[in-house]
């Protein structure tokens, strides 16, 4: 049983459909201390009010709040005593910065021993997926852990993710295994924590900020576990267009770079950025004969990886 509240944050970008295909499997959980928080991404596609139709139909009330980047404020529209939030920022500034506007949301409204739940749009739930993460963080509780991720699954239920696996790891049961990375499409940690885990870094706009979150947590010496028991499904890269789409390839490809800059050393990093420019460089040309824009999105993410530019960037 749940004697914390659970704050759940999905973050939307135009993807209403989405969002509430996830909160009605949400509302299945056998846990009931849930708070929703729901931060649109500066979404073009009305999602806020879809959503909001949505709630109205199924009679259900929501709090409104807007995020202003700067100065960095919240400020509440409604007075609703609702246990869903609706957040909508007046900026898209990426993934990890709409997740830290929900993570900076929660520490203002939470008690320290409440749990924060990361929560792609795009995913699925089972009634007791919440439940299982909650049983096993409790048993990993003393054992330095930082992060908690689920076992994620494909649509047809195949495997897609249990994480980045330790090799020789001491499992602590058979239900949760330590890893190096979990998927970030399901992150459970609790409030109090939060001063060693930090916000995520928003350098990236999309993809790898995840991955960078984690490799710091765990050279503070905290650990990350994968709880076999809690399963999601995920809808894998929809939001984004597709594994294949320009946007992705642009922003995998650049950030690969830049996270090796920022993690080794000088002589490390030229060795890599010479191996990823010629493999980049065998990519871009096999593209081109497939499709152009894909070409277009390795060969601009390189230079601009190389050239050290971070942040959102036009993907044509």
């Amino acid at each position: 049983m749940i004697d914390k509240t659970v704050w759940i944050l999905l973050l939307n970008f135009n993807g209403y459909e989405d969002t509430l295909e996830c909160i009605e499997t949400l509302f299945t959980s056998k846990s009931k201390q849930l708070k929703l928080l729901i931060v649109d991404n500066a979404s073009t596609d009305n999602s806020l009010i879809n959503i909001n139709k949505w709630l109205e139909s199924k009679d259900i009330t929501s709090s409104k709040v807007f995020y202003k980047t700067s100065p960095d404020m919240f400020s509440t529209s409604s007075k609703e005593n609702s246990n869903i939030t609706l957040i909508s920022s007046d900026s898209n500034n990426g993934y990890a910065a709409g997740n830290n506007i929900g993570i900076k949301y929660v520490l203002q409204h939470a008690s320290k021993k409440d749990f924060i739940w990361i929560l792609n749009n795009d995913t699925l739930v089972r009634p007791d997926t919440l439940e299982n993460m909650i049983n096993s963080y409790n048993q990993l509780e003393n054992d330095a852990i930082a992060l908690l991720g689920s076992k994620i699954l494909n649509e047809d239920l195949s495997l897609q993710s249990i994480g980045d696996i330790i090799e020789n790891t001491n499992e602590k049961n058979k239900d949760n295994l330590e890893v190096k990375h979990i998927c970030g499409c399901s992150i459970f940690f609790r409030v109090e924590n939060f001063d060693s885990i930090g916000f995520l870094p928003e350098e990236y706009f999309l993809y790898y900020e995840e991955t960078d979150w984690m490799k710091s947590i765990r050279q503070k010496g905290l650990k990350i576990f994968t709880s076999l028991k809690s399963e999601v499904i995920h809808k894998h890269a929809k939001s984004t267009g597709g594994a294949y789409s320009p946007l992705v390839l642009y922003y995998m490809t650049r950030n690969q770079i830049l996270f090796h800059k920022k993690y080794f050393g000088a002589f490390a990093y030229s060795l890599v950025v010479f191996k990823l420019f010629f493999r980049n460089i065998l990519r871009v040309i096999y593209y081109f004969f497939y499709d152009v824009k894909l070409s277009k999105s390795i060969f601009k993410g390189t230079i601009d990886g190389i050239r050290n530019v971070k942040g959102k960037q036009k993907i044509s």
